[in-house]
Protein backbone atom coordinates (compact mmCIF):
# COMPACT_ATOMS: atom_id res chain seq x y z
CA UNK A 1 0.00 0.00 0.00
CA UNK A 2 1.42 3.57 -1.01
CA UNK A 3 1.13 5.45 2.13
CA UNK A 4 -1.54 8.38 1.72
CA UNK A 5 -2.83 6.87 -0.80
CA UNK A 6 -6.02 5.05 0.62
CA UNK A 7 -6.97 1.50 0.74
CA UNK A 8 -5.67 -1.21 -1.48
CA UNK A 9 -7.55 -4.40 -2.77
CA UNK A 10 -6.18 -7.69 -1.29
CA UNK A 11 -4.11 -9.64 -4.42
CA UNK A 12 -0.62 -10.96 -4.96
CA UNK A 13 1.83 -9.13 -2.93
CA UNK A 14 -0.12 -6.63 -1.59
CA UNK A 15 0.54 -8.22 2.03
CA UNK A 16 4.57 -7.49 1.71
CA UNK A 17 3.41 -3.73 1.06
CA UNK A 18 0.89 -2.61 3.14
CA UNK A 19 2.37 -0.14 6.21
CA UNK A 20 0.68 2.44 7.66
CA UNK A 21 2.27 6.17 9.04
CA UNK A 22 1.80 5.29 12.58
CA UNK A 23 4.45 2.04 12.28
CA UNK A 24 7.07 4.48 10.08
CA UNK A 25 6.88 6.62 12.64
CA UNK A 26 6.73 4.41 16.17
CA UNK A 27 8.67 1.20 14.57
CA UNK A 28 11.48 2.99 13.00
CA UNK A 29 14.02 1.93 14.97
CA UNK A 30 16.06 -0.88 13.48
CA UNK A 31 14.82 -4.40 14.42
CA UNK A 32 15.83 -7.23 16.36
CA UNK A 33 17.53 -10.38 14.39
CA UNK A 34 15.03 -12.90 14.56
CA UNK A 35 15.14 -15.55 16.70
CA UNK A 36 15.39 -18.98 16.07
CA UNK A 37 17.76 -21.72 14.99
CA UNK A 38 20.96 -20.80 14.24
CA UNK A 39 21.13 -22.23 10.57
CA UNK A 40 17.68 -21.63 10.27
CA UNK A 41 17.94 -17.88 11.30
CA UNK A 42 20.64 -16.71 8.97
CA UNK A 43 19.32 -18.58 5.97
CA UNK A 44 15.64 -17.15 6.02
CA UNK A 45 16.74 -13.70 7.33
CA UNK A 46 15.60 -12.41 4.74
CA UNK A 47 11.94 -13.19 4.16
CA UNK A 48 10.43 -10.15 6.89
CA UNK A 49 7.35 -7.56 6.48
CA UNK A 50 7.43 -5.37 5.01
CA UNK A 51 9.74 -5.02 2.65
CA UNK A 52 13.11 -2.55 2.62
CA UNK A 53 13.95 -0.23 3.08
CA UNK A 54 11.01 -0.09 5.57
CA UNK A 55 12.39 -1.32 9.12
CA UNK A 56 11.22 -5.32 9.62
CA UNK A 57 8.93 -5.85 11.68
CA UNK A 58 7.95 -9.37 11.33
CA UNK A 59 10.10 -11.72 10.34
CA UNK A 60 9.47 -15.99 9.22
CA UNK A 61 11.45 -18.40 11.19
CA UNK A 62 10.25 -21.82 10.69
CA UNK A 63 7.67 -24.22 9.68
CA UNK A 64 6.13 -27.01 12.44
CA UNK A 65 5.33 -30.64 10.83
CA UNK A 66 5.54 -33.97 12.34
CA UNK A 67 7.65 -34.46 9.74
CA UNK A 68 10.37 -31.71 10.90
CA UNK A 69 9.88 -31.75 14.22
CA UNK A 70 10.28 -35.85 14.76
CA UNK A 71 13.47 -35.70 12.79
CA UNK A 72 14.43 -39.35 11.79
CA UNK A 73 13.81 -42.35 13.48
CA UNK A 74 15.81 -43.83 15.33
CA UNK A 75 18.20 -46.99 14.54
CA UNK A 76 16.98 -48.82 17.14
CA UNK A 77 13.79 -47.92 15.90
CA UNK A 78 14.61 -48.75 12.73
CA UNK A 79 15.69 -51.97 13.84
CA UNK A 80 12.66 -53.13 15.63
CA UNK A 81 10.17 -51.99 12.57
CA UNK A 82 12.41 -54.51 10.06
CA UNK A 83 12.10 -57.28 12.56
CA UNK A 84 8.18 -56.46 14.08
CA UNK A 85 7.38 -55.27 10.52
CA UNK A 86 6.02 -52.00 12.28
CA UNK A 87 6.08 -48.60 10.69
CA UNK A 88 7.73 -45.62 12.56
CA UNK A 89 5.49 -43.16 9.86
CA UNK A 90 5.11 -39.88 11.31
CA UNK A 91 1.53 -38.84 11.64
CA UNK A 92 0.63 -35.59 9.27
CA UNK A 93 -1.14 -32.85 10.16
CA UNK A 94 -4.62 -33.17 8.75
CA UNK A 95 -6.63 -30.22 9.50
CA UNK A 96 -4.80 -28.33 12.32
CA UNK A 97 -6.52 -25.58 14.04
CA UNK A 98 -6.32 -23.89 17.22
CA UNK A 99 -2.57 -23.44 18.82
CA UNK A 100 -1.30 -22.89 22.57
CA UNK A 101 1.76 -22.38 23.96
CA UNK A 102 2.67 -23.81 27.37
CA UNK A 103 5.37 -22.25 29.75
CA UNK A 104 7.71 -24.69 28.56
CA UNK A 105 7.80 -23.51 24.89
CA UNK A 106 5.73 -27.10 23.83
CA UNK A 107 3.37 -25.99 21.50
CA UNK A 108 -0.08 -27.83 21.29
CA UNK A 109 -2.31 -28.00 18.40
CA UNK A 110 -5.78 -28.80 17.92
CA UNK A 111 -6.59 -31.18 14.36
CA UNK A 112 -10.16 -31.04 13.91
CA UNK A 113 -10.81 -34.43 12.19
CA UNK A 114 -7.62 -36.88 13.35
CA UNK A 115 -8.98 -36.48 17.09
CA UNK A 116 -5.38 -35.83 18.22
CA UNK A 117 -3.42 -32.84 19.79
CA UNK A 118 0.41 -32.64 17.86
CA UNK A 119 2.44 -31.72 20.72
CA UNK A 120 5.55 -30.04 19.20
CA UNK A 121 8.45 -29.55 22.25
CA UNK A 122 10.02 -27.03 20.36
CA UNK A 123 13.39 -26.80 22.72
CA UNK A 124 14.16 -30.47 22.54
CA UNK A 125 12.91 -30.70 18.98
CA UNK A 126 10.73 -33.26 19.95
CA UNK A 127 6.89 -34.56 18.81
CA UNK A 128 4.01 -36.55 19.90
CA UNK A 129 0.63 -36.81 19.67
CA UNK A 130 -2.72 -37.05 21.97
CA UNK A 131 -5.16 -39.07 21.25
CA UNK A 132 -8.47 -37.24 22.02
CA UNK A 133 -12.61 -38.25 22.00
CA UNK A 134 -14.29 -36.12 19.80
CA UNK A 135 -15.61 -35.51 15.89
CA UNK A 136 -14.39 -31.90 15.47
CA UNK A 137 -11.54 -30.43 17.81
CA UNK A 138 -11.53 -26.68 17.09
CA UNK A 139 -9.66 -25.09 20.30
CA UNK A 140 -7.50 -26.01 22.63
CA UNK A 141 -5.69 -23.72 25.92
CA UNK A 142 -3.45 -24.69 28.70
CA UNK A 143 -3.04 -23.84 32.12
CA UNK A 144 -0.19 -25.37 34.46
CA UNK A 145 -0.20 -29.14 33.68
CA UNK A 146 -3.66 -29.36 32.00
CA UNK A 147 -5.17 -29.03 28.65
CA UNK A 148 -8.66 -27.93 27.48
CA UNK A 149 -9.82 -29.23 23.94
CA UNK A 150 -13.40 -27.77 22.67
CA UNK A 151 -14.90 -29.95 20.33
CA UNK A 152 -17.71 -28.18 18.28
CA UNK A 153 -19.75 -31.34 16.17
CA UNK A 154 -19.53 -32.57 20.20
CA UNK A 155 -20.49 -29.56 22.02
CA UNK A 156 -18.12 -30.40 24.42
CA UNK A 157 -15.19 -28.78 26.67
CA UNK A 158 -12.77 -31.33 27.37
CA UNK A 159 -9.67 -31.07 30.40
CA UNK A 160 -6.31 -33.33 30.18
CA UNK A 161 -3.98 -33.42 31.66
CA UNK A 162 -0.46 -33.28 29.50
CA UNK A 163 -0.65 -37.21 29.05
CA UNK A 164 -3.93 -37.40 27.59
CA UNK A 165 -6.12 -38.43 30.13
CA UNK A 166 -9.64 -36.89 30.20
CA UNK A 167 -10.01 -35.00 33.80
CA UNK A 168 -13.48 -33.99 32.96
CA UNK A 169 -15.97 -32.99 30.32
CA UNK A 170 -19.02 -30.68 30.06
CA UNK A 171 -21.33 -30.30 27.05
CA UNK A 172 -24.85 -29.55 25.90
CA UNK A 173 -25.92 -30.25 29.79
CA UNK A 174 -24.45 -27.16 30.50
CA UNK A 175 -26.08 -25.18 28.00
CA UNK A 176 -23.36 -25.46 25.32
CA UNK A 177 -24.31 -25.45 21.29
CA UNK A 178 -21.10 -25.10 19.49
CA UNK A 179 -17.89 -24.23 21.64
CA UNK A 180 -15.11 -23.17 19.40
CA UNK A 181 -12.11 -20.64 20.50
CA UNK A 182 -11.01 -20.91 24.24
CA UNK A 183 -8.50 -18.89 25.82
CA UNK A 184 -7.02 -19.45 29.26
CA UNK A 185 -7.60 -16.42 32.35
CA UNK A 186 -5.69 -17.06 35.31
CA UNK A 187 -8.11 -19.86 37.11
CA UNK A 188 -11.00 -19.55 34.15
CA UNK A 189 -11.47 -20.36 30.86
CA UNK A 190 -13.34 -18.44 28.50
CA UNK A 191 -15.26 -20.40 25.49
CA UNK A 192 -16.64 -18.74 22.46
CA UNK A 193 -19.98 -20.19 21.61
CA UNK A 194 -20.44 -19.87 18.07
CA UNK A 195 -24.37 -21.21 17.60
CA UNK A 196 -25.24 -19.25 21.14
CA UNK A 197 -23.73 -15.81 19.64
CA UNK A 198 -21.63 -16.00 23.35
CA UNK A 199 -19.03 -16.16 25.23
CA UNK A 200 -18.89 -18.59 28.28
CA UNK A 201 -16.72 -18.59 31.28
CA UNK A 202 -15.89 -21.92 32.77
CA UNK A 203 -13.98 -22.71 35.89
CA UNK A 204 -10.69 -24.87 35.82
CA UNK A 205 -13.77 -28.00 37.81
CA UNK A 206 -15.97 -27.36 34.85
CA UNK A 207 -18.51 -25.46 36.28
CA UNK A 208 -20.26 -22.56 34.12
CA UNK A 209 -19.43 -19.29 35.98
CA UNK A 210 -20.73 -16.72 33.80
CA UNK A 211 -21.67 -15.75 29.71
CA UNK A 212 -22.17 -12.56 28.01
CA UNK A 213 -23.33 -11.53 24.33
CA UNK A 214 -26.29 -12.30 22.41
CA UNK A 215 -27.11 -12.40 18.50
CA UNK A 216 -26.95 -9.25 16.79
CA UNK A 217 -24.88 -6.37 15.42
CA UNK A 218 -25.32 -3.65 17.54
CA UNK A 219 -21.91 -3.18 19.89
CA UNK A 220 -21.68 -6.31 22.77
CA UNK A 221 -23.85 -8.65 20.04
CA UNK A 222 -22.27 -11.39 18.40
CA UNK A 223 -22.86 -13.00 14.74
CA UNK A 224 -21.42 -16.32 14.78
CA UNK A 225 -18.56 -15.40 17.06
CA UNK A 226 -15.46 -18.14 16.71
CA UNK A 227 -12.24 -17.20 18.14
CA UNK A 228 -11.19 -15.35 21.31
CA UNK A 229 -7.55 -14.05 22.89
CA UNK A 230 -6.46 -12.53 25.78
CA UNK A 231 -4.52 -9.47 25.75
CA UNK A 232 -1.71 -7.89 27.74
CA UNK A 233 -3.82 -5.81 29.57
CA UNK A 234 -6.37 -8.32 30.48
CA UNK A 235 -8.44 -7.78 28.15
CA UNK A 236 -10.62 -10.13 26.03
CA UNK A 237 -10.56 -9.77 22.14
CA UNK A 238 -13.10 -11.54 20.11
CA UNK A 239 -13.90 -12.58 16.23
CA UNK A 240 -17.27 -11.30 15.87
CA UNK A 241 -17.07 -13.30 11.96
CA UNK A 242 -20.20 -12.67 10.26
CA UNK A 243 -20.63 -9.24 11.63
CA UNK A 244 -16.35 -9.06 10.13
CA UNK A 245 -15.35 -7.45 13.32
CA UNK A 246 -13.03 -7.94 16.67
CA UNK A 247 -15.12 -6.80 19.71
CA UNK A 248 -13.33 -6.03 22.92
CA UNK A 249 -14.50 -6.78 26.12
CA UNK A 250 -13.52 -6.83 29.81
CA UNK A 251 -12.83 -10.59 31.87
CA UNK A 252 -16.13 -9.81 32.94
CA UNK A 253 -18.21 -9.44 29.71
CA UNK A 254 -18.31 -5.36 29.58
CA UNK A 255 -18.13 -4.29 26.37
CA UNK A 256 -15.01 -1.82 25.82
CA UNK A 257 -15.07 -1.35 22.08
CA UNK A 258 -14.76 -3.03 18.40
CA UNK A 259 -12.88 -2.24 15.17
CA UNK A 260 -13.61 -3.81 11.98
CA UNK A 261 -15.49 -3.54 8.63
CA UNK A 262 -16.27 -6.01 5.47
CA UNK A 263 -14.48 -5.25 2.68
CA UNK A 264 -11.59 -6.39 0.72
CA UNK A 265 -8.54 -4.25 0.80
CA UNK A 266 -6.01 -3.71 3.84
CA UNK A 267 -7.79 -3.29 7.64
CA UNK A 268 -11.03 -5.15 5.81
CA UNK A 269 -12.39 -8.28 6.77
CA UNK A 270 -13.76 -10.48 4.46
CA UNK A 271 -13.11 -14.14 6.75
CA UNK A 272 -11.43 -13.21 9.83
CA UNK A 273 -10.47 -15.91 11.72
CA UNK A 274 -7.82 -16.21 14.68
CA UNK A 275 -6.97 -13.86 17.03
CA UNK A 276 -3.94 -12.75 19.08
CA UNK A 277 -2.07 -10.32 20.59
CA UNK A 278 1.80 -9.22 21.10
CA UNK A 279 3.63 -8.11 24.21
CA UNK A 280 3.17 -4.87 22.65
CA UNK A 281 -0.48 -4.87 22.31
CA UNK A 282 -1.00 -5.23 18.62
CA UNK A 283 -4.00 -7.25 17.68
CA UNK A 284 -3.10 -10.01 14.91
CA UNK A 285 -5.92 -11.32 12.73
CA UNK A 286 -5.63 -14.57 10.09
CA UNK A 287 -7.80 -13.07 7.50
CA UNK A 288 -8.66 -16.75 5.65
CA UNK A 289 -10.12 -14.90 2.49
CA UNK A 290 -7.09 -13.36 1.66
CA UNK A 291 -4.67 -15.94 3.11
CA UNK A 292 -2.81 -13.15 5.48
CA UNK A 293 -2.30 -12.08 9.03
CA UNK A 294 -3.40 -8.49 9.46
CA UNK A 295 -2.06 -6.54 12.30
CA UNK A 296 -3.60 -3.72 14.13
CA UNK A 297 -2.87 -1.11 16.97
CA UNK A 298 -4.55 -1.44 20.65
CA UNK A 299 -7.65 1.38 18.83
CA UNK A 300 -8.17 -0.62 15.63
CA UNK A 301 -5.86 1.00 13.00
CA UNK A 302 -4.10 -0.69 10.47
CA UNK A 303 -0.91 -1.40 10.63
CA UNK A 304 0.61 -4.28 8.43
CA UNK A 305 -0.04 -7.29 7.10
CA UNK A 306 2.16 -10.56 6.13
CA UNK A 307 1.71 -13.57 4.06
CA UNK A 308 0.08 -14.14 1.19
CA UNK A 309 -1.42 -17.05 -0.93
CA UNK A 310 0.74 -19.73 -1.70
CA UNK A 311 2.28 -23.38 -0.54
CA UNK A 312 5.84 -21.24 0.40
CA UNK A 313 7.52 -20.04 3.55
CA UNK A 314 5.57 -17.48 4.39
CA UNK A 315 2.69 -18.15 2.63
CA UNK A 316 -0.92 -19.18 3.51
CA UNK A 317 -3.40 -21.47 2.22
CA UNK A 318 -6.84 -21.11 4.40
CA UNK A 319 -5.33 -20.26 7.29
CA UNK A 320 -7.38 -20.31 10.28
CA UNK A 321 -6.07 -19.95 13.98
CA UNK A 322 -2.95 -18.04 16.12
CA UNK A 323 -1.09 -17.88 18.75
CA UNK A 324 1.24 -15.65 20.39
CA UNK A 325 3.86 -16.30 23.06
CA UNK A 326 6.90 -14.24 24.21
CA UNK A 327 6.40 -12.55 20.93
CA UNK A 328 6.56 -15.88 18.93
CA UNK A 329 3.71 -15.96 16.43
CA UNK A 330 2.54 -19.14 15.30
CA UNK A 331 -0.25 -19.60 12.58
CA UNK A 332 -1.72 -22.62 11.75
CA UNK A 333 -1.48 -22.83 7.88
CA UNK A 334 -4.66 -25.34 7.38
CA UNK A 335 -5.08 -25.67 3.93
CA UNK A 336 -0.99 -26.53 3.29
CA UNK A 337 -0.82 -28.86 6.92
CA UNK A 338 1.04 -27.04 9.03
CA UNK A 339 2.11 -24.44 11.34
CA UNK A 340 3.93 -21.71 10.38
CA UNK A 341 6.49 -20.02 13.24
CA UNK A 342 6.72 -16.26 12.78
CA UNK A 343 8.31 -13.28 15.44
CA UNK A 344 7.68 -10.16 16.45
CA UNK A 345 10.76 -7.90 15.67
CA UNK A 346 10.34 -4.93 18.48
CA UNK A 347 12.15 -1.57 17.87
CA UNK A 348 15.26 -1.49 20.08
CA UNK A 349 15.22 1.02 23.14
Amino acid sequence: MTVGRGKRSFGHGWARTALAPFLLCVLAAPAQPAAGPGSQQAARAALSWPEPPAPARVAFVRVLTPAVAGGRPSRLRRVLDAITGGSSVTPALAQPHGIAVDDAGQVFVADTFAGMIHVFDVPREKYSTLRVAGRSLIGVATIGDRLFVTDSADARVTCLDKKGRRIWSVGREAGFKRPTGIVADGDRLHVVDTLAHQVVTVGLAGEVTGRFGSHGSDPGQFNFPTSIARGPNGRLYVTDSMNFRIETYTPDGIYQGGFGEIGDGSGDFGRPKGVALDGDGHVYVVEGLADVVQIFDWSGRFLLAFGEPGAGEGQFWLPTAIAIRDDVIYVADTANRRVQVFRYLKERP
